[in-house]
C-alpha cells in the first residue's frame, strides 16, 4: 500500500445517508474533487476506489465506495462522469 491516496478518509466512516465522507482540507488536490469524480481514498488501514457523489460549502466531501479491489477499479482513477 504504497500509493499515495488522492483524499484521506475512514473508510467506515458514514453520513446520515450511508455514503462515506472525509473533508476537501484532507485531499491532496483539493481541484479535483468535484461530484462524479472517481478517487482513491482512504489512510493506513485500508484504501479503495471511490466516486464523489458531493462536496457541500463547508467542505465536507461525500462519496460511494466501489465494490472490488482497487486493483480491480484502478482504471476509473483520474476520471469522471455525470
Amino acid at each position: 500500500m504504497d500509493e499515495e491516496v488522492d483524499l484521506l478518509g475512514d473508510l467506515n466512516a458514514e453520513d446520515d445517508d450511508g455514503l462515506g465522507w472525509s473533508t476537501l482540507s484532507d485531499a491532496r488536490e483539493p481541484a479535483n474533487v468535484r461530484p462524479g469524480a472517481f478517487l482513491l481514498v482512504g489512510n493506513r488501514y485500508g484504501r479503495a476506489v471511490v466516486r464523489v457523489v458531493a462536496v457541500d460549502a463547508d467542505g465536507q466531501v461525500h462519496f460511494s465506495i466501489l465494490p472490488g479491489s482497487v486493483a480491480k477499479n484502478r482504471h476509473l482513477l483520474g476520471t469522471t462522469v455525470a
